[in-house]
């Protein structure tokens, strides 16, 4: 006969147990009977803040509705709180007569808020003043949220994890918001004052408005709130309060049982409290702890269902060791552990940043983290958070650990989902492995919220969403559609030749075999190693056998004479004497041995460049405006966010597994000067009136590519980013790429594909459940259709200087130039120096005293700052003598078609961009240029002879276009004819099909 079983309780704790209990076959054993105060089902209170600020729907937040106890045998008394325990009798008492016989009970009565002693804060019935609230319960988020709607100025009293959290959703309702908070520093239970001071900062920016120090003697107003009054007598005027000032154990109801109660229901480690009597949850104090966080709670209830249902009957619960997160939009924030040294041997290692937001804090005992504090750096989080729940050993050299995943023990493995151990936690609350998750996978939960279902992953405080969903596309790339594994024998489609390579080894790991490759010779680099190698900017080209070549980063084309002259003495010294700058703003070194690369990595680290990351399936080079921070047409320095997101991906493995390429644009130039449009992610200039201010910030856009299959401008998202947290959201927006992004066919691989699968609509809604909160609509877009190349003599926003742009015919430039170019940047400018996405370099920073000796230097005459319309807008990819994709030759003759057609038309003609591509990838951006130019190969009657295809009318900017295909299969030797004629019609579309008629006459396939 069964056993009854009683939980008071329908909460976190009381209703997980009987789930746990079930899952274990304890309805063979009880009979189990729930009492909950609130009339509903079970929901995820930790969530009750998103439903807040937005992000989630109250259904959205129910675990168990009322049906699922009926379907489970569980009897629920929703709405009937208990009133009293007779621990004699074995009785509860509940609120309207009810009562129920039991053989064991559990108490998970949770708590209540505390509040404070303020008068006033009553009216004569007792109840709390209209517009005075706690924020406990999904009926209290209603009611204030129902406030909200006619309500202006609000103030949460208390600086605590939910009061912070409650705050961030009353400023998403709109409302002038702000957090009165008793002690000297926001959320000291969890933080130190210093990481308090930052987390202000970050508020603040926010739109916050914090009084610390501050208590609350009385509320102000008769029948509804007008204000609260400080001790002291200062008063703040408002029309809601949320009292979040913490929470108190309810324990009530034990004390009038007799049972023993210190802060909490004093429990064993059997978490019993009298015969047959157990305590779980918030309510209870073990070993002298209360524990306030979800993932404990959740340990006691596992441990007691082992006990019950006899899986386990010598099953104990020792503890927990605790971390939480901040559930703020725009806040990173990650606490675990010991806020502070408790022994003289402790380490403490620590970092501040709080102009940035950063704050990030380590307690190191006995090699081991015993604690820490992360705030601004969600990167490092996650692998932090597993360490500490490991107990795994730290790297000696702390600051790896700071400002990398390097310092923490396998921190690659930990986190990325095709490499991590299958015993890898990855749902902290509910302690959920990888192994469990692709088992869900195999037994047919093909679906995040169904493996979530049967796993219980995420269904916590949710933080630990994008791993779980990115283990389940893992998963589920290895079953057939519909397939049940392993039952149904179903084999996995076998995975393209880069992801194979990508799931033996990270690409960045390949850096430790450079001396064995240097000692053995470039042979003995294997085919996966060589496409490893580009994960380190280092590239083996087909046509050098033995000769390599190095791209170097350089964030928004941003860099400095001592750069350059590096790059250039390296060039003279182990390579081939010149360079090639790209349309990535960066600089390609050719020509040098694998043996090279230890010494060249040391002279650029004395520079401060790196090579990293910029081939392969990376965030390439981020690109921005030239003149970023000096030129007239900007917005805004948008500069600042560009280094901000390349340092959160730089050497982070999170980021170094992505499906195929990434190409971002940062931009506050209204010239449209780096083809956004063809970006992966744009930030384009935008500006928003909010609350009748105007704030300037960015419109995002994302799924443009020029390569894999075509041109494809890239879509509005509809999402304005202001610039103090744009860095984030391109994180968020790159994850997640990473985490669902097709990784099948090559081809089919790019952020274009999944936004053409989704939707714009699907990808936003996913965005901003990541990010925790609705992203603000687009901006006016104030983009111009002007076109800068930022060449020439140009005034800067700095009165008295300019700067001088200087032409790079198709980018390729000597070393004795480059050399040039930064003694130019140090004798007349300030040593900077720019690159162009059009392949050409810019010296700001003149002085106008110093621009006529500077244009009478001899390198002018080879780098023009005036350059004829012919050559202005030339643009050229590598071409076939370096780059194995390409088809034909395209550096050496572009110039000389652009000589041929300056010698023929004259040189005073209107600038023109002319851009040339060596094969389908479109590296020289050929689809966005007025001429563009596809090599190809094409059979002429017997004959097989270098060709192009010619693209006309294409252009960047706010009404981007791409260029119509108007002649096939034209041979190179030709072009300069049938250019020629071409170029006086291209704004007579009637008139330039007419020459394009009498070219196919002439035996040039058209279109």
């Amino acid at each position: 006969m069964r056993k009854r079983l009683i939980v008071i309780g329908n909460g976190m704790a009381g209703a997980r147990l009987v789930e746990d209990l079930i899952q274990r076959g304890g309805r063979e054993r009880f009979e189990m009977i729930v009492f909950g105060d609130e009339p509903c089902g079970n929901y995820n209170r930790i969530l009750l803040s998103s439903v807040l600020s937005g992000s989630h729907k109250p259904d959205d937040i129910f675990i168990n509705p009322t049906s699922w106890y009926a379907a489970n045998g569980v009897t629920l008394h929703a709405g009937k709180p208990v009133e009293r325990i007779d621990l004699g009798e074995r009785l509860v008492h509940a609120a309207g007569g009810a009562s129920e016989q039991y053989d064991t009970l559990v108490i998970a009565t949770g708590s209540s808020p505390l509040i404070p002693p303020i008068a006033n804060l009553r009216n004569e019935d007792g109840r709390f003043k209209e517009g005075v609230f706690v924020f406990r319960t999904l009926d209290d988020c209603h009611r204030i949220m129902s406030c909200a709607a006619r309500a202006k100025r609000a103030a949460v009293i208390g600086g605590g994890l939910l009061g912070l959290e409650a705050a961030r959703g009353l400023l998403h309702q709109g409302l002038e918001t702000h957090v009165v908070h008793l002690m000297s520093h926001l959320m000291e239970a969890q933080i130190d004052p210093p990481a308090g001071a930052v987390l202000l900062g970050q508020f603040e920016r926010m739109g916050l408005r914090t009084h610390l120090e501050a208590r609350t003697s009385a509320i102000l107003g008769n029948g509804h709130v007008q204000g609260l009054e400080f001790a002291g007598g200062s008063r703040l005027d408002c029309d809601l309060v949320v009292i979040a000032a913490g929470i108190r154990p309810n324990v009530k109801l034990a004390v009038d049982a007799g049972l023993d109660v210190g802060r909490g229901i004093v429990v064993g480690d059997d978490l019993s409290c009298a015969p047959g009597v157990y305590a779980v949850g918030e309510c209870a104090e073990h070993r002298g702890k209360v524990y306030g966080l979800v993932a404990p709670l959740w340990e006691q209830t596992a441990q007691l269902a082992d006990r019950l249902s006899d899986r386990n009957p010598d099953a104990v619960y020792v503890g927990s060791k605790v971390s939480t997160k901040l559930k703020v939009m725009g806040i990173d924030l990650a606490v675990m552990g010991e806020k502070e040294p408790a022994h003289e041997t402790d380490e403490v290692v620590s970092y501040s940043e709080p102009s940035r937001g950063i704050y990030k804090k380590l307690i190191v005992r006995n090699g081991r983290l015993a604690g820490a504090i992360v705030l601004g750096d969600a990167a490092i989080a996650p692998s932090l958070l597993q360490t500490f729940a490991g107990g795994l050993p730290l790297a000696e050299n702390r600051a790896d650990i700071l400002f990398s995943n390097a310092g923490v023990v396998d921190a690659a493995a930990l986190r990325q989902p095709e490499s991590m151990p299958d015993d890898t936690r990855v749902c902290d609350c509910n302690n959920v492995t990888k192994a469990q998750i692709i088992e869900a996978v195999l037994q047919g939960a093909t679906s995040v919220r169904a493996v979530c279902d049967a796993t219980r992953a995420s269904t916590g405080c949710g933080s630990c969403r994008p791993e779980v969903e990115a283990i389940v596309a893992l998963a589920c790339q290895r079953v057939e559609p519909g397939a049940r594994a392993p039952e149904s024998g179903a084999r996995a489609p076998e995975p393209n030749k880069i992801e194979r390579l990508k799931h033996e080894r990270d690409g960045l790991d390949v850096a430790g075999d450079l001396q064995k490759f240097a000692r053995d010779g470039w042979e003995s680099i294997g085919d996966a190693d060589r496409e490893r190698l580009k994960w380190l900017g280092v590239f083996f080209r087909r046509q050098t056998p033995g000769r390599f070549m190095m791209r170097i980063r350089m964030s928004n084309g941003i860099t400095n004479a001592a750069q350059l002259r590096a790059i250039a003495e390296l060039s003279q010294e182990c390579g081939t004497g010149f360079v090639d700058i790209t349309t990535r703003q960066q600089i390609q070194l050719r020509g040098f041995a694998i043996g090279d690369v230890a010494r060249i990595w040391e002279r650029l680290t004395a520079v401060e460049l790196v090579s990293l990351q910029t081939g392969m399936d990376n965030i390439r080079n981020v690109v921005g405006c030239a003149v970023a921070g000096v030129g007239a047409d900007e917005l805004f320095d948008a500069s600042p966010v560009v280094q901000e997101f390349t340092s959160a991906f730089l050497k982070n493995k999170a980021f170094t597994n992505l499906p195929r390429k990434f190409n971002v644009a940062i931009t506050a130039c209204t010239a449209s000067c780096t083809h956004a449009e063809t970006q992966d992610l744009a930030l384009t200039p935008a500006i928003k009136i909010v609350d009748g201010e105007e704030i300037k910030g960015f419109n995002v856009s994302v799924g443009g590519k020029v390569g894999s299959g075509g041109l494809r401008l890239a879509s509005p998202l509809g999402v304005f980013v202001r610039p103090e947290v744009a860095a984030s959201l391109c994180s968020h927006i790159t994850l997640l790429f990473r985490d669902y992004g097709s990784r099948r066919a090559r081809n089919r691989a790019r952020l274009a594909f999944l936004v053409e699968a989704w939707g714009v609509g699907r990808f936003r809604d996913e965005l901003e459940r990541r990010v925790g909160h609705r992203l603000m609509t687009a901006g006016r877009d104030v983009r111009t259709a002007k076109h800068a190349d930022h060449l020439g003599v140009m005034p800067q926003r700095q009165p008295g200087l300019h700067s001088v742009g200087l032409s790079v015919p198709v980018g390729r430039i000597t070393a004795r130039q480059l050399s040039d170019v930064a003694r130019l940047a140090e004798a007349y400018g300030t040593g900077d120096v720019r690159i162009t996405t059009g392949q050409n370099l810019i010296v700001p920073n003149v002085h106008e005293s110093r621009l006529e000796p500077m244009l009478a230097e001899p390198v002018l005459q080879e780098l023009p700052h005036n350059p004829s319309g012919m050559m202005r807008g030339l643009v050229s990819c590598t071409g076939i003598d370096y780059c194995h994709m390409a088809l034909i030759e395209t550096k050496e003759l572009a110039l000389k078609t652009a000589r041929e057609l300056e010698k023929n038309m004259g040189p005073g003609r209107k600038p023109l961009t002319m851009h040339w591509s060596g094969c389908p990838a479109g590296c020289g951006n050929h689809s966005t240029a007025d001429i563009g130019l596809l090599g190809k190969n094409a059979k002429i009657g017997d004959e097989i002879v270098d060709a192009v295809d010619v693209f006309v009318g294409g252009r960047s900017g706010p009404d981007a276009k791409a260029g119509t295909r108007l002649l096939e299969d034209v041979p190179c030797r030709e072009l300069p004819a049938v250019l020629e004629r071409i170029i006086p019609y291209l704004s007579n579309k009637r008139a330039l099909k007419e020459v394009a008629r009498s070219a196919a006459k002439e035996s040039i396939a058209v279109k």
